[in-house]
C-alpha cells in the first residue's frame, strides 16, 4: 500500500465503501467505477452521459448482505495500482465503464441502503449521503493506526473527534446531533463526541513520529480535516463568507501543526499550491482565488444535496495594470476549476473589442455569441474588456450591443462557463457600473497589485533560467536600478517591461558575442553582462509598448 500514490489511495478508499454500502464482501470493478464518480461526480457524468444510471442499476443488481469488506476481487486492486494521476485514473474510468451492462433501466438512487441498518438514525444518513463525501474513511484510519502501530478503534475515535472539533470550529457551535452526522458520513459507529472543545494535536502527533513518510500521511490527515470544515459548511443552512475564511483559519491551525512536515499530495484542493507556487508574489491575489474556489466548492456540496445555495456565479474581474499576470492567472484559474469538477473542460479562450465587435449592425450580436459558444465549458477571458464601453446615450454602440449580448449568455450559461473580464482597476470598475445586468453577473472582483522592485528582479532571473541563460552581478544590478527607474514612469508593464528589457539584453549579447564568431565559448553565449542591459534611451526609443498580453 506505501507504494500507492494518494489518488489511488482515495479511490480505494471510496471503493471499499461502496461495497460497504452495497453490502458486498469484495471490491468490485463496479465500486471502483462508482468510485471514480463519487470522486468527481459532474466531470464523470459529463465523460460518461448516461452510464450513471446503467451504473445505478448494475450496482442494485450485484448487491450482497455481507457484514464487511474483505478484500478484492480479482485484478481490481492491480488496476487501481496502477494509477499515478488524474489522466491515469480517467483512462480506468473508460475501461471499466466497458463493463458495465448496457441494457440496464434507469433507477432513481445509486446506492441502495444497506440492509444493516440497525441503530442507525436512518434520517441523518440520508441528509449527509452525499456523493461528495465525508473524508474520513476507514481507510485513511486503518492506514493511521498500522502506521502508528495503535488500535484501529482508538485512532478511529482520534480521527472522529478530530473532525468533531473542526466541524464545530467551522459552524461557530455545533448542530445538533453533530457527532452522529459525523459517524454516519463516516459509515462508523454512532459515538459522541461534544466533550472534546478544541481542535487535537493529532496531525502533530503523526507528523512528529518516528514511522516512515510521517510528513506525507500527516498531510493526507490534515487534508481530511480541512475537507470536513467544507463538509460541515456544506451541511450548514446558510454559506457565509465568514465561513470560507474559517475554511482557511482550519488550513493554518493544521500547517502549524505540521510544521515543517507539509508534504503534499496530489488532492485537487492541494494542486492550488502546485499551480501557483511558481508565481512571484500575487500573495494577495493567491488568497482572494483560494476564498473564491473554496466558496464555489462548499455551495457545490450544497446543491448537490438539494440545498439552498447562494448565489455561485463563476465569472470574475481581473483589474490591474498591465503585466501584472492576470492572463497567467486566469489560465491557471479555468485550469482549477476543471479539476475541481466545477467546469466541465479547462478550455481558455482570450479575445478583446475587436473580437467581439462587427462592422455593421447586427453584426456584433452574431459574432459575440461565436465567440462566447468557442468557450463553453472553459473560460472566456476578455481582455481591455473596457474598451467595450461607448455609450453614446440615447444611442447603442457597439460596444454595448456586445456587453448586452455577453449579459445573457453569462446568465444562460452560469454552470458551464466562466468570463473574466481585464484591464485598467478604473476603467473596468466603470464599464462594469455601466450595466446593471452585467455587475451582478460579477461577484468576484480581484486586483492584482503592481510588483515590488524585487519581485520583479526575481522575474528577471526566472524568465533568464528559462532561457537557460545567466546573469553576472553586474547586470543583475543593472536590472534592478533599471526596474526602480521605470517604476515610476506612467504606463510602466511590470512584467513586460521586464521581459522587454531582458529581450532587448539578450539582442545585445547576441551583438556583442557574434564578433567573436564560432571562437565564442559557450559560457559567452550564455551570459549576460552589464554591458548588454540597455540605456534608458536603448528602451525609450525600442519597441516597449508593443502589445503582449498577459506575461509568459
Amino acid at each position: 500500500m506505501a507504494s500507492l500514490s494518494a489518488l489511488a489511495e482515495t479511490i480505494i478508499d471510496y471503493a471499499k465503501s461502496e461495497a460497504k454500502r452495497s453490502s458486498n464482501e469484495k471490491v468490485s470493478h463496479l465500486h471502483l467505477l462508482a468510485a471514480v464518480r463519487r470522486w468527481q461526480e459532474e466531470q464523470f457524468d459529463t465523460k460518461f452521459p448516461g452510464l450513471s444510471s446503467r451504473l445505478k442499476t448494475a450496482l442494485s443488481a450485484t448487491a450482497g448482505n455481507a457484514l464487511k469488506v474483505d478484500g478484492f476481487e480479482d485484478n481490481v486492486f492491480e488496476q487501481i495500482e496502477q494509477v499515478r494521476n488524474s489522466e491515469d485514473l480517467w483512462q480506468l474510468a473508460n475501461t471499466l465503464s466497458e463493463k458495465v451492462p448496457s441494457d440496464a433501466p434507469n433507477t432513481d438512487q445509486l446506492h441502495n441502503p444497506s440492509p444493516n441498518t440497525e441503530g442507525v438514525n436512518t434520517s441523518i444518513k440520508s441528509s449527509v449521503n452525499d456523493p461528495l463525501p465525508f473524508s474520513i474513511t476507514p481507510g485513511l484510519i486503518e492506514r493511521v493506526a498500522t502506521a502508528l502501530s495503535q488500535s484501529t478503534e482508538s485512532v478511529q475515535a482520534d480521527m472522529l473527534g478530530a473532525a468533531y472539533a473542526v466541524a464545530v470550529h467551522l459552524l461557530g457551535s455545533p448542530l445538533p446531533d453533530l457527532s452522529a452526522k459525523i459517524c454516519t458520513a463516516a459509515d462508523l459507529p454512532i459515538a459522541d463526541f461534544s466533550h472534546i472543545t478544541e481542535i487535537p494535536q493529532l496531525v502533530s502527533t503523526i507528523a512528529t513520529s518516528d514511522i516512515q513518510e510521517a510528513g506525507r500521511l500527516a498531510t493526507q490527515v490534515a487534508i481530511a480535516l480541512v475537507e470536513t470544515a467544507e463538509w460541515a459548511a456544506a451541511i450548514d443552512q446558510v454559506v457565509t463568507q465568514e465561513e470560507t475564511d474559517r475554511i482557511d483559519e482550519v488550513r493554518l491551525i493544521l500547517r502549524a501543526q505540521l510544521g515543517d512536515k507539509i508534504n503534499v499530495t496530489t488532492d485537487a484542493m492541494t494542486r492550488f499550491e502546485e499551480k501557483f507556487s511558481h508565481l512571484v508574489g500575487m500573495e494577495t491575489v493567491k488568497a482572494e482565488i483560494r476564498k473564491r474556489v473554496d466558496f464555489l466548492v462548499v455551495n457545490k456540496r450544497r446543491a448537490v444535496r438539494g440545498m439552498k445555495t447562494e448565489n455561485h456565479r463563476m465569472h470574475s474581474a481581473f483589474i490591474g495594470n498591465p503585466g501584472t499576470g492576470k492572463t497567467t492567472v486566469a489560465r491557471l484559474y479555468g485550469e482549477l476549476l476543471n479539476e475541481l469538477g466545477l467546469l466541465p473542460t479547462n478550455k481558455f479562450v482570450e479575445t478583446d473589442r475587436a473580437g467581439l465587435i462587427g462592422r455593421y449592425i447586427g453584426e456584433t450580436e452574431d459574432k459575440t455569441t461565436q465567440v462566447v459558444e468557442s468557450a463553453v465549458g472553459g473560460v472566456l477571458f476578455i481582455d481591455e474588456a473596457y474598451a467595450l464601453n461607448d455609450n453614446y446615450g440615447e444611442r447603442k454602440g457597439f460596444g454595448e450591443e456586445a456587453t448586452d449580448c455577453l449579459v445573457k449568455h453569462m446568465e444562460d450559461k452560469r454552470d458551464s462557463l466562466v468570463v473574466i473580464l481585464a484591464g485598467y482597476r478604473l476603467q473596468t470598475l466603470e464599464y462594469i457600473g455601466i450595466n446593471p445586468g452585467l455587475k451582478s453577473r460579477v461577484p468576484a472582483v480581484i486586483e492584482f497589485p503592481d510588483y515590488t522592485v524585487d519581485e520583479l528582479v526575481q522575474i528577471a532571473e526566472s524568465i533568464v533560467a528559462r532561457r537557460s541563460l545567466t546573469l553576472d552581478h553586474s547586470a543583475l544590478e543593472l536590472i534592478r536600478n533599471a526596474m526602480t527607474s521605470e517604476l515610476k514612469k506612467t504606463g510602466f508593464g511590470n512584467a513586460r517591461s521586464v521581459e522587454n528589457l531582458l529581450e532587448a539584453a539578450e539582442r545585445n549579447a547576441v551583438n556583442r558575442t557574434s564578433q567573436l564568431g564560432p571562437l565564442a565559448t559557450e559560457k559567452e553565449l550564455r551570459t549576460i553582462v552589464s554591458a548588454d542591459i540597455p540605456s534608458p534611451e536603448e528602451l525609450s526609443t525600442s519597441d516597449v509598448n508593443k502589445k503582449t498580453i498577459g506575461f509568459r
